[in-house]
């Protein structure tokens, strides 16, 4: 991707944008980050007759133009779900949070995620319930959910809230939709989590959890940009959902949000701080033993 600042109007930019199939585009950003003006000549004007790959090539273009317009001037032109370096200064205050900081701000999503294990003999869930009840509408079994929580930063960059708990569900083949619970500030947010069930016991991991997630957040961001994100966010799992699904259906895209996939460059790197060390945890596995892998450390990881 290759951006120019052409002109300055009355209420924004005009600018030349090369994408990655070397096709120029002209857009025009307001200053509100709003897009007011989109030409270029190689690629259908209907969005309904362009392939998928189409499609992406122009949605780079124009969010790539409001990255530009943001990176260069004053102006803060990008939207807040799309914004690398807001996510990035986000996950750093999530990853300095306290344990009794944790409770409060993420501990009913803890509690929620938690739920999904009351009948799985190798999580112990304690006391917990489940805060909120799932949908009565809702298709596919309880592990057909995500959760989403909305974070908010003070003035010193520091959490100041959180809203309360996003749940995605399937009312149909293909159709989700969110149901959302408790309260948030009237302002947009500067981050969202979206996370799946894990059974991740303690605060601590499941901080480290959420904090995973925002970096393969940061890693959407630039792809959606049409960039390749820094060395940092070159990191495979589940990231933005809005972005999963071209992941797997579209061509241009390899499977960021698989751990398992083979991206070169790319690796998953969820490192948890957990109840033992690494060398703790590696002294008690052996490739000697009957027993699986998981059997060896369930113990150690999903018990109080």
């Amino acid at each position: 991707m290759h951006g120019e600042i052409k002109k300055e109007t009355d209420d924004g930019f005009g600018l030349l944008i090369i994408d990655n199939n070397d096709v120029e585009h002209k857009i025009g950003v307001q200053y509100s980050g709003g897009i007011d003006g989109h030409l270029q000549d190689r690629y259908p004007d209907n969005p309904g007759e362009r392939t998928h790959s189409q499609g992406e090539h122009v949605g780079h273009a124009r969010k790539y133009a409001q990255y530009y317009v943001d990176q260069e001037t004053e102006h803060d032109t990008l939207p807040w779900d799309i914004d690398a370096e807001r996510f990035e200064t986000v996950r750093q205050a999530l990853q300095e949070l306290s344990i009794g900081n944790i409770e409060t701000y993420f501990g009913e999503l803890l509690e929620q995620s938690l739920s999904h294990y009351a009948d799985d003999p190798d999580v112990d869930i304690g006391n917990t319930t489940r805060p909120q009840s799932l949908p009565a509408e809702m298709i596919g079994g309880d592990d057909a959910v995500m959760y989403k929580q909305e974070i908010y930063l003070d003035e010193d960059d520091r959490i100041e809230a959180t809203s309360g708990i996003g749940i995605m569900y399937y009312v149909a083949r293909g159709d989700r939709t969110t149901v959302w619970h408790g309260d948030a500030p009237d302002r947009e947010p500067d981050a969202r989590v979206e996370v799946f069930p894990a059974p991740l016991v303690d605060p601590a991991p499941f901080r480290d959890y959420l904090v995973y997630n925002l970096r393969c957040q940061i890693r959407d961001c630039y792809l959606m940009m049409g960039m390749e994100p820094p060395e940092a966010y070159k990191v495979l799992g589940h990231g933005q959902y809005r972005f999963t699904g071209k992941y797997d259906s579209f061509d241009l895209y390899p499977p960021y949000y698989d751990f398992s996939a083979e991206i070169p460059g790319y690796s998953h790197e969820f490192r948890p701080d957990l109840p033992i060390t690494w060398d703790e945890l590696g002294s008690i596995v052996s490739s000697e033993r009957e027993q699986s892998l998981f059997d060896q450390i369930k113990g150690s990881l999903f018990s109080r």
